[in-house]
Formats: structure tokens, C-alpha cells, sequence
């Protein structure tokens, strides 16, 4: 299950550029691609509430009030599963890139490896291979630092 359809997702990458491990791969590995993207956006946490208990991935999604949420899935989301689909079609993997990133000077002669500290980004950190996806996630996610606090009566 995907936040959309693989004929969408060949819609949206006949309009960009520089997309050919997108336009090379089989429609079964774009399937299987679109498949993760999805698993990789449910294992976030967002604002707001499911609009079914019962429905499978994490949008649509209600905030607040019943009546300021939709019942679609916003094309931010599905621009984001595609864009992450693309990711790892392109063989971007966000724990190497993580191990990369960190590493501040190598030595290898003496085999020396410096890390660096505080250099993790948040879409790597939470196995979002693309920084174009997060930016559209981003608006979605539940703030990690706030507390929500109901009164019962």
C-alpha cells in the first residue's frame, strides 16, 4: 500500500528533471519504492488524529476539530512519498549518509577517523533520504517538545 498510484507517481517524474533512475527502473521496483516511501512516512509522528481508527497509513488526517481536517490525503504527502521513492531508487541510504556525515577527517596512513559532533539532520536521523520529501513532511509532524493536556469533567 502507497500514499498513491505508480501512474501518479510517472505523472509527477515526467515533469522534473534529472530522473532517470526513476524513468530506468521496473514497475515493480518503483511499486516496491513507493511501498517503502509510505512505511517510512507512517513511522513519523504527526499532528493531528486519523480520520478512521481502522484506515491502515497515517493520512488522511484530522486536526483539531472534526470540521478544519480533510478526508484526502494532501498532495504534500504524496510529493513527498514519491520524492522518497525517487531517494532510494537512486540508491540514497540515509544511515550511510548519517555515518558520512559525521566523519570530519580520515587518515589513511596511520588509519586516523575524526567524527564530528551535532552534525545528525532530522530527515536522516528519522530515515528520510530526502531533504525535499522532509520539507514537505515537515509541516505535518507533531512538535517534539510540546505536551497536549485535556480536561475531563
Amino acid at each position: 500500500m502507497a500514499y498513491d498510484t505508480l501512474d501518479n507517481a510517472d505523472t509527477y517524474f515526467s515533469t522534473r528533471l534529472h530522473v532517470s533512475s526513476w524513468t530506468s527502473a521496473t514497475a515493480a521496483d518503483k511499486t516496491k519504492a513507493l511501498e517503502e516511501a509510505t512505511r517510512r512516512i507512517d513511522r513519523l509522528r504527526f499532528r493531528g488524529n486519523k480520520v478512521l481508527d481502522t484506515q491502515e497509513l497515517e493520512f488522511p488526517r484530522y486536526y483539531g476539530d472534526e470540521a478544519d481536517g480533510t478526508e484526502e490525503i494532501p498532495d504534500d504527502i504524496k510529493i513527498a512519498c514519491f520524492e522518497i521513492a525517487f531517494s532510494l531508487l537512486d540508491g540514497h541510504d540515509p544511515e550511510q549518509e548519517l555515518q558520512n556525515l559525521t566523519v570530519e577527517r580520515r587518515t589513511f596512513v596511520q588509519v586516523t577517523t575524526v567524527y564530528r559532533d551535532n552534525m545528525i539532520l532530522d530527515h536522516l536521523a528519522s530515515g528520510i533520504p530526502s531533504a525535499l520529501a522532509w520539507s514537505y513532511l515537515r509541516p505535518y509532524l507533531a512538535r517534539t517538545n510540546s505536551m497536549t493536556l485535556y480536561r475531563k469533567s
